[in-house]
């Protein structure tokens, strides 16, 4: 039955009841009256209903007209069930893909390096990443709903919060400021996006990038550019200087001769040790080096020590004493520990008053073996602990051209436990000596030692306090409070200070002098 006929029969029915009965109850007119309007209503709502539900599930409706008064409650409700399970469906699949959409979102967000903060336009922190927690030292929990201004107190982080939102124009710059004492520089990226609902709101987004290792490590080479140049330029001045008072005529006096050729040649044996170390040390930050692992009789070592620097040892009235059972085995590479000792003998014997004594000694614990190498003499000051590993730094520079030696010997000392994964402790007091501690990994294989440098030293629990960064310094967790200066960590115990520093960088001092 189409729409129009049923409508018109509908009508008439009604009409012809209400003159039947109009007779004997005028209510009853009305109501059948107000029957017909309801029935119009309620059919013409339904073909709306179903003209909407075919539109938005997007299906083509057969007949949109015509009624069938059999199926009407199925024309009626399985349009619009067929169709609001469709746009459910569809809603679902869009939230899975929100979903995915924001989990990228966050993944990238978390594994930048740079810190990242997103801001209103008044400069209110509505997001910030771990690495901006890391770098500004400033939880998520305290950034996330302040002004970025008062989150990070720099003067020139403000001028450009300001300058950005001002332009709005991409600013790039580079702030040094001083925070807990200790000197920070970061690379700041900022700029301002709309968004494009058309809403007109902005936003801020700021990156920041820590160069502080960056710019530390540029001092670092800068200083060693400037400081193999002095090194060098010092013995060849010297060389040059007695060699044309050679050419001026003090080759006629044979004794002035002779001290003249003496000092010359001291002074190019001076270069050439330079010119070793410098060439070991490029050899061992190459990667290269090759570990020869075995066995190895501390007493043995010590003596060959002894042998060494007997000359010296006599000279300046200077014993060198062994506080170990012997015989003391411990596994290691046996050239490279003669470097590690030979060097750390040499400082002890060269800053220690004539009549003293110097020691070795040595220990085993758990895993690891010790070695000391302990003098009483001048001592470092706390100021100049940090900085003893880098190349060419003297303590006292005032001492330099008195003192022999290329500056390289804790460099050395420093390189070569890394390669060993050992570690140094260095404890020292003015005027009362230096305590120098080399703590070496040990492990044991059926059938002997095995060569092969992975397979010897396992990572575990050896080099938790081994860092890469060769600006920073870091005590041993156990040994006290820290104190900061200058990016550097000491950390003080009893008289002494205590260091587990780093090892990185070296030389090589040759044991055939």
């Amino acid at each position: 039955m189409s729409f129009r006929a049923f409508v018109l029969a509908t009508g008439g029915f009604s009409f012809l009841g209400g003159l039947l009965f109009g007779a004997l109850s005028g209510k009853t007119f009305l109501r059948v009256l107000l029957l017909f309007f309801l029935t119009l209503l309620l059919f013409g709502t339904i073909r709306v209903i179903r003209l909407t539900i075919a539109k938005q599930s997007g299906s083509a409706l057969q007949n949109p007209l015509t009624l069938s008064a059999q199926g009407l409650f199925d024309d009626l409700f399985d349009p619009m069930l067929t169709g609001l399970i469709r746009l459910l469906r569809d809603k679902n699949e869009l939230s899975v893909r929100l979903a995915e959409v924001s989990s990228r979102f966050e993944g990238v967000l978390e594994h930048m390096v740079e810190g990242v903060a997103v801001t209103s336009s008044n400069a209110q922190i509505l997001l910030v990443n771990s690495a901006f927690e890391r770098i500004l030292e400033v939880p998520a929990e305290a950034a996330v709903g302040n002004r970025l201004g008062l989150v990070i107190r720099v003067a020139a982080i403000h001028q450009l919060v300001e300058e950005v939102f001002r332009t709005r124009t991409k600013v790039m710059r580079e702030v040094e400021y001083h925070e807990g004492g200790k000197k920070k520089t970061l690379n700041v990226v900022a700029t301002v996006t709309e968004t494009r609902d058309g809403s007109g709101k902005s936003y801020g987004i700021f990156l920041f990038y820590d160069m502080t290792t960056i710019r530390g490590l540029e001092r670092i080479r800068k200083d060693f550019v400037a400081n193999v140049s002095h090194e060098i330029r010092t013995p060849l001045t010297s060389i040059r200087g007695y060699a044309e008072a050679l050419t001026d005529g003090a080759l006629a006096d044979p004794d002035l001769s002779r001290k003249f050729l003496g000092i010359i040649s001291g002074q190019a044996d001076r270069l050439s040790h330079m010119v070793n170390d410098l060439l070991e040390l490029s050899r061992l930050e190459s990667g290269t080096v090759e570990l020869n692992l075995g066995e190895i009789d501390l007493g043995l070592q010590a003596d060959r020590m002894q042998e060494v620097f007997s000359s010296r040892l006599a000279e300046r009235e200077i014993r060198l004493m062994t506080d170990f059972p012997r015989p003391f085995s411990y596994v290691s590479d046996e050239s490279l520990t003669d470097l590690v000792l030979t060097n750390l003998l040499d400082n002890a014997i060269k800053y220690s008053p004539p009549g003293r004594e110097v020691r070795i000694s040595a220990e085993k614990m758990e895993g690891t073996v010790t070695i000391r190498v302990i003098d009483n003499g001048t001592g470092i000051p706390r100021e100049d602990l940090p900085r003893i590993f880098e190349r060419f730094y003297r303590v006292d520079r005032s001492r330099s051209s008195s003192v022999s030696g290329t500056g390289l010997g804790l460099s050395i000392v420093r390189h070569v436990m890394t390669l060993l994964k050992g570690r140094v402790e260095v404890r020292s007091e003015p005027g009362a000596g230096t305590t120098v501690s080399l703590i070496l990994p040990q492990a044991s294989f059926p059938g002997g030692i095995r060569p092969g440098f992975r397979e010897f030293l396992p990572d575990s629990g050896l080099v938790d306090r081994v860092v890469e960064d060769s600006s920073s310094f870091f005590p041993s967790p156990d040994k006290g409070p820290q104190s900061e200066s200058s990016g550097f960590f000491p950390g003080p115990i009893g008289p002494g200070l205590l260091f587990a520093t780093p090892i990185c960088y070296g030389g090589r001092r040759r044991l055939a002098r």
